[in-house]
């Protein structure tokens, strides 16, 4: 979808000016979601008035999450902290890049505050709710932009994953959802999760994904852990084996459990060889990432310490508990990170990749929380995901729909590969999408384009 309406405008056949008009259109309608907390709708029909009609991207509307800087315009970051922030004085790298590309930038979609939930709802903005089922949540934290998405409101949306925030609010809204290699998208805005984040990539198909990622990938000066995009091996690629891991969690939802046996009979079916293991991780790497990045959003927020209390519950317990991480504390938390990189490493070898599904846990309210039970198992907080242990050890994931859950909400397949042979978890993620089709957009509303 992305490639063909880009390549319309380039040719002359689509004015950049409609698409803008649409997106605001599709926007206006669809005010009950809250995915978009702020247009600019002047300065975006401005720029496609003039535009040049060039590049990958050439006069698609972006919506970009509330967590990624946007020259002249003001980041919230979903929280009353920043209600009144100075205008941002820079573009994150995605974003200019997207910009250099040809995308317009039409206005920001929520975020929880800080991107610290797997919900999208702060008491700035208020609640964004899934289109699939409106009581649940799209996931967190690009919650605001899967929404978008879903909804057919604009051909892009930015996300960004320090925990899994592309891949579950992919895996909620249907859609599919990239974290790449840790490094592989360069960052000029060192954020608040310094080791963990990455900008993500998200649309209906693998198609629209590796355009957006065609353009974003690639390292960025000063960013420390920046790889080249030569790097990357990115073009999708078939894997001949595939490790499947019911969990790295005590237990999983019968209906999630159901959607993720189905999807890996239809992997086997495929051909490629399956074979199933223990799981190389458990539920003590949640709580080390936890560790980690509640001491360094605490670290960064010092400066305002006075102001903690006006912060959302959720951030509270991350801010009190990061204060208190020792030092000795944060230094084994990340030994323990190479520790479990080397046990993915030595199951990923070659082309092989594993998988796993994105939640053990159905669908959460749209206010939250987050659910806290699972198959038999109830009162963890931790058991709902199994994303944050590969921003632990930095491998490639992608988000891949594989079924409903009992609430009609989306549930996401994640396949991991390799450090540096992403597209080998975009391989697979293609032969689900032709053996497993799924619709680009939720019942009720329109795939993006001119009517």
């Amino acid at each position: 979808m992305r490639h063909s309406l880009a390549q319309a405008v380039r040719t002359g056949e689509i004015d950049p000016v409609s698409l803008v008009q649409e997106s605001l259109r599709r926007i206006a309608a669809a005010t009950e979601l809250n995915a978009v907390i702020d247009l600019y709708a002047e300065d975006a029909l401005s720029e496609a008035a003039s535009h040049s009609r060039k590049g990958a991207l050439a006069g698609l509307p972006v919506l970009v999450k509330d967590m990624a800087r946007v020259a002249g315009r003001r980041t919230t970051l979903g929280s009353t902290l920043f209600a009144h922030a100075a205008p941002d004085d820079v573009d994150d790298v995605v974003v200019a890049r997207l910009k250099a590309a040809g995308a317009i930038v039409i206005g920001r979609t929520n975020s929880p505050e800080f991107g610290a939930a797997a919900f999208t709802t702060n008491s700035l903005h208020g609640s964004t709710r899934n289109p699939w089922n409106p009581a649940f949540s799209p996931g967190g934290s690009s919650g605001g932009s899967t929404a978008a998405l879903a909804a057919g409101l604009a051909p892009l949306a930015t996300t960004s994953d320090g925990g899994g925030s592309t891949r579950i609010p992919a895996a909620f809204c249907g859609l599919v959802g990239y974290k790449p290699t840790m490094g592989a998208i360069g960052r000029n805005v060192l954020p608040r999760w310094i080791g963990f984040s990455t900008q993500g990539n998200c649309g209906a198909t693998v198609a629209d994904v590796l355009l957006e990622a065609s353009v974003t990938l690639g390292e960025a000066p000063g960013d420390f852990l920046s790889i080249p995009r030569a790097a990357i091996e990115l073009e999708p690629r078939r894997p001949t084996k595939v490790l499947v891991c019911r969990s790295f969690r005590d237990d999983v939802d019968d209906d999630i459990e159901d959607a993720f046996e189905r999807t890996v009979s239809v992997i086997q079916k495929s051909g490629i060889a399956v074979e199933r293991v223990d799981a190389p991780s458990d539920k003590s790497t949640g709580f080390q990432w936890y560790t980690i990045s509640a001491a360094e959003l605490a670290q960064s927020l010092l400066h305002l310490e006075d102001r903690w209390g006006e912060c959302e519950d959720y951030v509270q317990m991350s801010l009190a508990f990061g204060k208190n991480v020792t030092a000795a504390q944060y230094i084994a938390a990340q030994r323990e990170r190479h520790a479990l990189c080397a046990r993915f490493d030595a199951l990923l070898w070659g082309d092989t990749v594993m998988v796993t599904p994105i939640c053990n846990s159905r669908s959460w309210p749209a206010e939250g929380p987050m659910a806290s039970s699972a198959g038999k198992v109830s009162g963890d907080s931790g058991i709902a995901t199994n994303t944050s242990d590969l921003n632990f050890t930095g491998h490639p994931a992608v988000s891949v729909p594989m079924g409903l859950d009992q609430n009609g909400v989306p549930c996401g397949i994640q396949i991991i590969a390799p450090r540096f042979r992403d597209g080998l978890a975009l391989g697979l993620a293609q032969v689900l999408e032709t053996e497993q089709p799924w619709p680009a957009v939720a019942p009720r509303y329109t795939p993006f384009g001119l009517s």
